[in-house]
């Protein structure tokens, strides 16, 4: 019996079903809707009651538990210096048991139908140009979110692992890391397609394996580790490798929800594209606060707003989703930054998109 299931995590959906108030200003799903079903205690209150037998499943239950885009934002830990794994833990596990009580998620289905019409992937199939040396002891999982929509990073990765005299055993194929199946509820696929992910490098032999998102770092070390799946190569995600990079004008750093909430990278990127300075701008907000000086000017903390999910959403509450990347926008407006780099491929296209105005880069287009 696997370890990573709701009968063995019911503490903490017992403390995630606790009410607290702070956080209902932060939380993207309730400020864009302003519907208390939409915070995270009452949608897994409701859950935990279905689960308990307490009340009947129905399709507005479903609904609000699947409409989260597990951003990690506005939860308890935040506050109380809590796990800032539980909730996200137990809101898969509740997705699962929801569909294995019979709910028919049209999310589910539209991800099943896209994965079979391209043969277990999300996107067509793709590689890049990367130096390989077949005695390397590196091997490169390029994810399919990053060869996608950071495609115009691939040259200056190639001269920037070229120039580190870096190479890697296998070519980069761009591949489907599987957060989808854990985000969608279908667990055991998850664990199965993860399992056989980690196999496919293992067989390389070789002693690292680089990443370039926050995602594909944490599927392959914490999510893997609750799965109990053994890797046996160590992850490298590359910005923990990278030196300080020099910006011209002022910055903003859209850093993302995997890498400032589930990695908790917050002070490795402020290092990576440092600040002029750590005082704040008059009237910043709070939590997080515009900086003055003319190099990154955005605090990075883990109430950085999310631009959206970051994993393939299929249908999902459109006026919900837009209303979520339209307060991250008025933030990232509010810095008034002349450049924007972005850690996270997922929002690379909506930030090229709404500023055009400015000057918008993946973080490996800078190296």
């Amino acid at each position: 019996m696997r370890k990573f299931q709701l009968e063995h995590y019911e503490n903490q959906l017992n403390h995630q079903v606790i009410h607290m108030d702070q956080a209902v200003c932060y939380c993207p799903e309730f400020r864009a809707t302003k519907m208390m079903h939409d915070y995270p205690s009452r949608r897994l209150q409701l859950a935990r009651a279905v689960y308990k037998g307490e009340i009947e499943l129905s399709d507005y239950i479903g609904e609000i538990n699947f409409s989260s885009i597990l951003s990690r934002q506005g939860e308890r830990w935040q506050n109380f210096r809590e796990c800032a794994e539980d909730c996200t833990d137990v809101t898969i596990l509740c997705r699962e048991m929801l569909l294995k009580k019979g709910y028919q998620s049209p999310e589910v289905k539209e991800f099943q139908k896209a994965l079979e019409a391209k043969e277990g992937r999300l996107y067509e199939k793709t590689s890049w140009e990367l130096p390989m040396d077949e005695k390397s002891d590196k091997a490169i999982l390029l994810d399919e979110e990053t060869a996608q929509k950071a495609k115009a990073g691939e040259g200056p990765l190639r001269e920037y692992l070229n120039r580190k005299g870096i190479s890697f055993v296998n070519r980069a194929d761009a591949e489907f890391v599987g957060f989808e199946y854990f985000a969608y509820g279908l667990v055991e696929e998850g664990i199965e397609h993860l399992k056989q992910l980690v196999e496919k490098y293992a067989k390389m032999k070789v002693r690292q394996v680089w990443v370039l998102s926050a995602q594909t770092a944490y599927v392959l070390t914490k999510l893997a580790d609750k799965a109990e799946i053994t890797v046996p190569f160590e992850v490298i995600y590359l910005p923990e490798w990278l030196e300080p990079m020099d910006v011209k004008e002022k910055t903003y750093v859209y850093a993302g929800s995997f890498n400032l909430r589930y990695l908790l990278n917050a002070e490795l990127l402020g290092r990576l594209i440092p600040s002029e300075s750590e005082i704040q701008e008059v009237n910043s907000e709070e939590f997080i606060p515009i900086l003055k000086g003319d190099k990154r000017v955005n605090a990075l903390t883990v109430w950085q707003k999310p631009v959206g999910a970051e994993y393939k959403l299929f249908c999902g509450k459109k006026d919900m989703l837009q209303a979520i990347e339209q307060d991250a926008y008025e933030d990232i407006e509010r810095a008034k930054a002349g450049t924007i780099v972005v850690f996270e491929p997922t929002a690379l296209p909506k930030l090229k998109e709404k500023f055009r105005d400015k000057r918008v880069f993946h973080y490996l287009e800078l190296l």
